[in-house]
């Protein structure tokens, strides 16, 4: 079943890169955040054919399964073998709670939705590979162990990028060490800032090799809800939130993409706002970077991305916007760039937590609670 957020119908729009002929899906020209980062233009070099990008999050609907099915603005994007880390089989299927829209299909799309079918949206690496990586269960929660786990899977099955939407106020001693992993394997981690609205960036996106995503509203103002800070490298645009109207129109604003709500098999093409919108989004046009050989290397991807990045606030890097706001076109045309960048605080060495990756429901807040998994674990189906 496909349902159509109705919020779509009275969106503003953006206006059309001139130099690039848009694509002929029908809700693109409402989705403002890929013209604020330049993807008309950076199409005009790839659309990230040979990249991979891992997700690790609550699953993604992309194969016709039993009672899944895939999204149908993901039928002609790329996927690669996944692992479902909280059922241990090789099915990594999204099922989003009861009534609510799910987490990692929205990411998927936002990074790779199938474009130019004449279907709902685009993504900001249409040719891109999405490796779909299972670590967290309907409700968003899930174990610092499995997050490691999928994130070492991801490294060692050709993963170029792996999206960490996943935030909380302190460390983990097996994440941390599967981020350094996953970057000794080549693999640039990108993470969300957190939702709280704090002056300091959350874990796993605090960590060292990993680039750390805040969001923008639509004005490119620093989202309310996004975390900021010393530790924040960039931002993308995700929108002031669901429930916000920013123009009058009756509409939220957020990023607008192809999701799974209330089942399995039921989509919609729903709004979100999150610092797990805007990490999808650096994660696609880091994808885009490497496809365009700019980079190959975790470092040279990050400098690529921090070199051209627009800057929002002060000349330089500012604990509110980071480096700037990501650019696409300009990041894909930008020479190589160096390994070196500055690192982030190091784990607090707390072993294990819950972590609890952002359900957005009007701006609902990603933490780590401080205490064991006290929930059983789903049986494999």
């Amino acid at each position: 079943m496909l349902l159509l957020a109705a919020a779509w119908l009275t969106a503003s729009t953006a206006p059309a890169d001139p130099a690039v002929r848009p694509p002929n899906d029908p809700l693109f020209r409402y989705q403002w955040h890929l013209h604020a980062i330049q993807i008309p233009g950076a199409w005009a070099v790839t659309r990230g054919a040979g990249a991979t990008v891992a997700i690790l999050d609550t699953g993604v609907a992309y194969e016709d399964r039993g009672v899944y099915r895939r999204a149908p603005d993901l039928a002609g994007t790329r996927f690669v073998q996944g692992w479902d880390f909280v059922d241990g089989d090789a099915h990594p299927n999204d099922e989003p709670p009861r009534n609510r829209q799910s987490h990692g299909t929205h990411l998927a799309g936002i990074v790779a939705q199938t474009t130019g079918n004449r279907l709902g949206g685009a993504g900001v690496a249409p040719a891109a590979a999405i490796m779909p990586i299972r670590v967290l269960e309907p409700d968003a929660t899930g174990s610092a162990r499995n997050i490691a786990r999928g994130l070492r899977y991801a490294a060692d099955h050709g993963a170029d990028v792996a999206n960490l939407s996943i935030a909380g106020p302190s460390g983990s001693a097996p994440v941390r060490d599967a981020i350094a992993y996953a970057a000794s394997k080549g693999v640039t981690v990108v993470a969300s800032a957190g939702n709280e609205g704090r002056p300091s960036v959350s874990f796993p996106a605090a960590y060292p090799n990993v680039i750390a995503v805040g969001a923008v509203a639509r004005d490119r103002t620093r989202a309310y809800y996004s975390n900021y800070g010393k530790g924040l490298d960039l931002v993308a645009p995700a929108g002031a939130g669901e429930r916000v109207d920013v123009d009058g129109s009756g509409s939220g604003d957020g990023v607008l993409q192809q999701t799974l709500k209330g089942g399995p098999s039921t989509f919609c093409y729903c709004f979100k706002a999150s610092t797990s919108a805007a990490a999808a989004a650096v994660s696609g046009v880091a994808a885009l970077v490497i496809a365009s050989g700019r980079a190959s290397t975790p470092g040279g991807v990050r400098a690529a991305l921090l070199s051209s990045a627009q800057p929002l606030g002060p000349a330089g890097r500012d604990p509110e916007y980071g480096g700037g706001l990501v650019q696409a076109a300009s990041a894909v045309a930008a020479p190589g760039a160096s390994a070196g960048h500055p690192t982030a605080p190091r784990s607090s060495g707390q072993p294990w937590y819950i972590w609890l990756g952002l359900a957005v429901a009007g701006g609902a807040l990603a933490t780590v609670l401080g205490h064991s998994l006290a929930r059983r674990r789903r049986q494999a189906r």
